[in-house]
Formats: C-alpha cells, sequence, structure tokens
C-alpha cells in the first residue's frame, strides 16, 4: 500500500480511493506479482529440462539449448514488462492510459536487471554479511533488493511523468506543488 500512495505522489494525484479498495488492489497485485515471479522462476530454472524431453535427437538438443537461452532472457524481460506497465496503471490512483512500453517500463527493467546483477556481485565478492549474521543475512540481504526494486519502479514512474508533462504545451503544463517548491 505504501507503494501504491507513493506511485500516486509520482504521477501527481491524491489517492482517494477508500481503505477496501486500496486493500483488495493491494492483495490482488501482490498475487499477480507472486504469479509472474513464479513463471519467471518456471522458465529460468525449468526450461532446460523441458527442452531434453522436447528434443530426442543429441544434435538438435546442443542447437535448441541455445536458442531456449535467448528464448529465456526475452521471454522473461517481456514479463517484466507486463508486470511493470501492469503495476504503473493499476495502483496509482491516476487514470493512465495503458500504453505497453514507455522509457519508464525500460529504465525500470534494466535498471532492475543490472541493480540485481551488482547486488549479486556485490554479496558474493565484496562483503562478509553471511559470515557475520549468519542466517539473518538472507532477511536483510531481501529487504535490501526490495527497497532498491522500489526505488527503481518510483524512478521510472517519475520518468514517465516528466516525459508525459514535457509533451504537454507550455501553458497547459501542471505545476505540481513539490516541484514548485524546488
Amino acid at each position: 500500500m505504501s507503494l501504491m500512495d507513493a506511485l500516486s505522489i509520482a504521477y501527481g494525484v491524491k489517492d482517494g480511493r477508500n481503505y477496501l479498495k486500496r486493500r483488495a488492489i493491494a492483495i490482488g497485485s501482490t498475487l499477480v506479482a507472486a504469479v509472474f515471479v513464479l513463471t519467471s522462476f518456471v522458465l529460468w530454472n525449468v526450461g532446460h529440462l523441458a527442452a531434453v524431453f522436447i528434443v530426442s535427437d543429441l544434435k538438435h538438443l546442443v542447437l535448441f539449448q541455445m536458442q531456449w537461452r535467448f528464448i529465456r532472457w526475452v521471454a522473461i524481460l517481456v514479463l517484466m514488462c507486463i508486470g511493470i506497465d501492469l503495476v504503473n496503471y493499476f495502483l496509482p490512483a491516476a487514470r493512465r492510459q495503458w500504453k505497453w512500453i514507455t522509457p519508464g517500463t525500460i529504465f525500470v527493467v534494466l535498471a532492475f536487471v543490472g541493480g540485481t546483477f551488482l547486488l549479486n556481485v556485490y554479496l558474493r565478492f565484496g562483503t562478509n554479511i553471511p559470515k557475520v549474521y549468519g542466517t539473518l543475512a538472507g532477511f536483510m540481504v531481501l529487504l535490501l533488493w526490495v527497497y532498491l526494486a522500489n526505488l527503481i519502479l518510483l524512478i521510472g514512474a517519475e520518468t514517465d511523468t516528466a516525459l508525459q508533462e514535457m509533451r504537454l504545451p507550455g501553458p497547459m503544463r501542471p505545476v505540481r506543488p513539490e516541484r514548485a517548491a524546488a
């Protein structure tokens, strides 16, 4: 629900929805996000096993595995774009026109993949967090990753809002109070 509030602020609207509607949207979006994560996990981890069952000839299996690696990445990136577009469409109180790909979505996908990779490299080679904190380190890393993901989502929403405001003619541009003070 805090992401809903933050996205509403990023799109420059005040959330006037009642508590039950906001809670229902938050629960529904959490369930949809879980389906997207599980689908990505299945694509990433179980896909190569499916390739063995689909292709029986060893010669064709090697070719299919190379193609599958590319298809797997593309499918996961498309799932991420769809999930981010759904978040940006349903969570904020602003009624926006549906767009499949926006510059903010592309930024979020690329920054999310890059940020996850860099966090993985940092945790693997540059820190002693697991040695110092033990099992608690997994929870700390998860919270850090969630914080990073939400920050990237908000930057992408602000990017879309700024680009949308730039497309409007000069006198019609809205002046948001937090931007006017800056």
